[in-house]
């Protein structure tokens, strides 16, 4: 199979670091959206979805976490499966 350049691109980003997260809108809560570092501080929630390429993130509400869930969810690894 060979790949066009737009999906070479496409994967070549798949490959990248993770981009800095923006907190939701409405958050002012310090650290909400940063990158996990091994424990997760009082009051925050970890979101780790496997097999995506987002880094587990800790987020400070319900609302951010769903947030973080969904960035999550809609950077996948995996290959293959798609519609």
């Amino acid at each position: 199979m060979v790949l066009s350049e737009a999906q070479r691109s496409w994967n070549d980003r798949a490959a990248a670091p993770p981009r800095v997260v923006q907190r939701p809108g409405r958050c002012t809560t310090d650290g909400c959206g940063t990158l996990y570092a091994g424990t997760t501080p009082e009051g925050m929630h970890r979101v780790a979805v496997k097999g995506s390429r987002e880094p587990e993130r800790v987020y400070c509400s319900q609302f951010c976490v769903e947030y973080g869930q969904a960035l999550a969810e809609l950077r996948p690894v995996t290959r293959g499966g798609g519609c």
